[in-house]
């Protein structure tokens, strides 16, 4: 399934690359509570930009633990000791990948980072 952006859409992710790519150098302000970050995501839908490919992504972060991406690959998801965001992915071109990101939340966009870099930054709705 291929993704189509309206222009609402197309401005949303050019403003959060921009945003993404002067964002760089702050200093990363990560949650530590781990209520907090299952709180957050719970129930809510990621819609951001993958920064490694600069594309559109989506995340479903459902309240029985499971998760869907922009591609409908299904993966379990929850959130660790450290209050990162985990998940195993279930099918999909990522099947069996596993991994753990640091969440920080400021200014009403989340970004996610893997091993200090940030991979993914956007908005949640649907709470």
């Amino acid at each position: 399934m291929k993704l189509k952006l309206g222009n609402t859409g197309r401005a949303l992710v050019a403003a959060l690359a921009l945003s993404a790519t002067a964002g760089g150098a702050l200093a990363q302000n990560f949650i530590t509570s781990k209520a907090e970050v299952e709180q957050m995501l719970s129930g809510a839908t990621f819609i951001g930009v993958y920064l490694r490919t600069e594309s559109a992504y989506t995340l479903r972060f459902g309240t029985d633990g499971t998760l869907t991406d922009t591609t409908g690959a299904k993966a379990r998801w929850w959130v660790d000791d450290q209050a990162r965001y985990c998940r195993e992915w279930l099918d999909g071109k990522l099947k069996g990948n596993t991994g753990c990101m640091n969440v920080e939340f400021e200014d009403g966009q989340v970004a996610l980072y893997s091993e200090g870099k940030k991979v993914v930054e956007g908005v949640l709705t649907g709470k």
